[in-house]
């Protein structure tokens, strides 16, 4: 979420103060603005605050595109919180769920694991028993060659190395 100075014309008189933040996780001065993270209850604020001068009212920056509801969401999500309203439940989208989780993890270990200087060269194969089927005994030759399970760590490679080339994108729309 991007925050910047409010125009003076909008006739905001108060400001924002998020340093009395119960819990701020991230807090970096970049040249580009004031980046933080605020730990609540019921979820993570990501903010990137444009204007670092203290006491300046602060009006929220809202890209119209495709995650516009998600954008207002998460502005009125935080501005809830900063009025001190309870925390209430994350609006659908905001974190994957725990099955999403999974299978995103591993889908950033084969990617790891493609690239990594362990494995150079690492096949399918190797993916394979490494990630997908630790416990289980992966056959060899035509056996392997014709199985499910290569067909399905073929698939997992392809949906990993899509959202490394940019398909990772999508995941930030919710």
């Amino acid at each position: 979420m991007v925050l910047d100075t409010a125009d003076p014309d909008l006739g905001i008189a108060t400001s924002v103060t998020l340093d009395d933040w119960p819990l701020i996780l991230v807090d970096r001065h970049l040249s580009n603005g004031r980046h933080l993270v605020l730990a609540d209850t019921d979820g993570l604020h990501r903010l990137w605050l444009r204007d670092t001068s203290p006491g300046r009212p602060l009006a929220y920056v809202i890209a119209k595109d495709a995650s516009l509801d998600l954008r207002l969401a998460a502005v009125r999500r935080l501005d809830r919180r900063l009025a001190g309203a309870p925390p209430a439940k994350l609006p659908r989208g905001f974190m994957p769920t725990a099955f999403q989780r999974h299978r995103l993890s591993l889908l950033l270990d084969i990617i790891d694991m493609a690239k990594d200087r362990e494995y150079p060269e690492a096949t399918t194969y190797d993916i394979a028993r490494a990630l997908l089927y630790v416990d289980m005994g992966v056959g060899r030759g035509t056996d392997w060659k014709t199985s499910s399970e290569r067909r399905r760590t073929q698939r997992l490679m392809e949906e990993a190395f899509a959202l490394r080339d940019g398909g990772y994108r999508t995941l930030l729309r919710g």
